[in-house]
């Protein structure tokens, strides 16, 4: 029999030891969020902060996959990046920045901006992430790195990325255009092995305002699970058509406000009757004027996850837990005759 897996106790069972941080919360950064999806060879990667957020200084993504493939020869395209940063020194702009993710060549980036970010450990891969926008390209770098130790225990490696202050002028160290990191959605491509159910955990640490130094205290944790979906039907008569119901989960728990549409026929092609939301507790039902054979089709976004934090918050040793997600997915029950 299948083995059902709760989503707290995927994280459980990853998270049993934490790097030392500093361990004090920051009040003004309260909204990092990590969202990660895989489809086929894809991995999606989403992180986030807010406006009101203080800026962010240093993030590190812990892979939540064993399978990593990293011999991509430099100049290599593996992806691709949307983003948005605040543009502080044009008034608080908007700007959108898009680009591809490639395999940084040998040299461009400084050995000691990436020493400076990686403390000291040999990156598995650099890419860059060159971003575009307002007729210039920003290159970001992002340093896959093992990890060892308690480390481990996260994933087999971990995503770091490290940001200049928007908020100092750029001849100090200060970013260009003043950009202040809102948003991005890396999607690699045959790097990170699929997984049917686990966690990755982003580390997420501020710059203090105005002076150009970190808030170490500040730094806060972010999961995201990975977990496949499901649903179940039935149909009961119900004059010329039936009463469909059933249930949707996400391993194996109930998954609530995912969109479930019923399709239907007499005989020949299912056709689209109608949609409702799943319940608090999954259930869902749906009365249909006509029909023999029935099926659920849903669609559920990434959403909240509120036992990742509940199931993480004895091993992070006092860093806050924030804003945990679980990915959404795609799924159909078996069509089903009324009875």
């Amino acid at each position: 029999m299948r083995k059902r897996i709760s989503i707290a106790l995927a994280v459980v069972a990853a998270a049993v030891a934490v790097p030392a941080v500093v361990v004090a919360a920051s009040t003004a950064y309260t909204s990092p969020t990590l969202k990660v999806s895989q489809a086929g060879t894809k991995t999606v990667i989403t992180a986030s902060a807010a406006v009101a957020d203080d800026a962010t200084a240093r993030v590190a993504i812990y892979v939540g996959t064993p399978t990593i493939t990293a011999s991509q020869a430099p100049g290599t395209a593996i992806g691709s990046v949307k983003a948005q940063v605040s543009a502080l020194a044009l008034g608080g702009a908007l700007l959108p920045l898009t680009g591809p993710i490639i395999v940084a060549p040998p040299g461009a980036i400084p050995a000691a901006t990436q020493a400076a970010c990686t403390q000291g450990v040999t990156p598995t891969a650099t890419w860059l992430l060159q971003l575009t926008a307002a007729g210039q390209t920003l290159n970001v770098p992002a340093y896959l790195l093992p990890t060892t130790g308690p480390e481990f225990a996260l994933g087999p490696a971990k995503l770091a990325f490290c940001l200049p202050p928007p908020d100092i002028p750029v001849e100090q160290g200060g970013a260009t255009f003043g950009a202040k990191f809102l948003s991005a959605e890396l999607t690699v491509d045959g790097v990170f092995g699929a997984v049917p159910t686990g966690a990755w955990i982003a580390f997420w640490t501020p710059w203090q305002a105005g002076n150009g130094q970190i808030n170490a205290a500040g730094t806060v944790a972010s999961p995201a699970a990975i977990a496949p979906g499901a649903v179940t039907a039935k149909a009961k008569k119900k004059g010329l058509g039936a009463v469909v119901s059933g249930l949707v989960t996400q391993a194996g728990q109930p998954r609530s406000n995912a969109t479930v549409a019923i399709w239907g026929a007499k005989k020949g092609a299912l056709k689209r009757l109608g949609a409702v939301k799943a319940k608090a507790n999954g259930t869902f039902s749906f009365t249909a004027k006509t029909g023999d054979v029935f099926q659920a089709r849903v669609v559920a976004a990434s959403g909240s996850a509120a036992p990742l934090c509940a199931a993480l918050t004895p091993a992070l040793g006092g860093i806050p837990c924030v804003n945990p997600t679980v990915n959404g997915f795609t799924v159909q029950s078996k069509q089903v005759r009324k009875k």
